[in-house]
């Protein structure tokens, strides 16, 4: 039998209309839904199928969407194809919380409770810095490193072979995208996020989260996880919780992440939630990687992986 792991995407993946073909053709997923809606406030259905965009993308209301449908395409997978043992979890920013839960780092009632709280202090740190993203595809990593000291911006992802992530404030991202193509050779993509994720422009959400996860209790992961902040497995529970935290303004390492699973053998496995974002950049860092994507129910068709 094959070893195959489980992929969950980070912000930016939301899309309206997430999970809706799940809950309405699987109990488990429906109950996920309500449940989370009971823990949040809020009717996290309404929101997620129905919009608008503009609310979908606020952190402090992304980061709990993605989370749910994340888990709930998780569980139902593990329905279809019965008995799989996973080799191993990563997930991108917040994706990593999805693979902690998954992992039984803690269960799913205190994992929405823990991105809940997550998402309401990267907002609320956004809207203090007004902090922006630009993506800069074609480049190496060590001219995008010339791109941030010439321009005082921040590496925020590097997720692979040509693709690194920058994070910083409005007007100093704006000169990054004007001189990208001089200084790199690349060509850079504007994001449509919230803020500067992942750089120093987060340290006041980072403080505030360290304080509140002192009194979540972590247990030790059942199955490996990958850190996005050292492309390393996570080990135990105070371990994985310093690194979460550092995660906040920390780089995602998400080649180095992809890395370590092919140092692991494993080379095959389902992108769970939104989009396919994850199974491109996969097949640019290897084309030995095999990712299927299941976030809705037409997905189902595509479960092709040895059971």
């Amino acid at each position: 039998m094959r070893e195959v792991g489980l992929l969950f995407p980070g912000q930016g993946t939301q899309i309206v209309g997430m999970g809706r073909s799940l809950v309405e053709h699987y109990e488990t997923a429906a109950k996920l839904f309500q449940e989370a809606s009971s823990i949040l406030g809020y009717d996290l259905e309404k929101l997620c199928f129905a919009g608008p965009i503009e609310t979908l993308t606020k952190s402090r209301y992304c980061q709990p969407a993605l989370f749910v449908h994340q888990f709930a395409a998780a569980r139902v997978l593990e329905e279809l194809i019965g008995g799989r043992e996973w080799a191993l979890a990563m997930g991108l920013s917040i994706g990593e919380l999805t693979a902690l839960a998954i992992a039984g780092v803690f269960d799913f009632k205190t994992g929405v409770k823990i991105v809940q709280k997550r998402g309401d202090f990267i907002q609320e740190a956004c809207e203090m810095t007004g902090g922006e993203m630009v993506s800069v595809l074609g480049a190496t990593v060590d001219s995008v490193k010339d791109l941030c000291n010439l321009c005082g911006v921040e590496m925020s992802n590097i997720n692979g072979p040509g693709q690194v992530v920058l994070s910083g404030e409005r007007e100093k991202i704006q000169r990054a995208i004007e001189i990208t193509p001089e200084i790199t050779g690349g060509k850079a993509v504007a994001l449509n996020v919230a803020g500067a994720f992942h750089s120093s422009l987060m340290e006041p959400a980072r403080d505030r989260f360290a304080i509140f996860l002192k009194k979540i209790k972590f247990q030790t992961p059942k199955i490996p996880v990958i850190s996005n902040v050292t492309g390393e497995m996570m080990r135990n529970s105070a371990q994985i919780k310093d690194l979460l935290i550092q995660q906040i303004t920390a780089p995602v390492r998400w080649w180095d992440c992809m890395k370590a699973a092919k140092w692991a053998g494993v080379l095959h496995f389902y992108q769970c939630g939104a989009g396919k974002t994850l199974v491109s950049m996969a097949k640019r860092i290897d084309d030995e990687f095999q990712v299927l994507p299941f976030g809705e129910y037409e997905d189902r068709l595509a479960l092709a992986f040895g059971r």
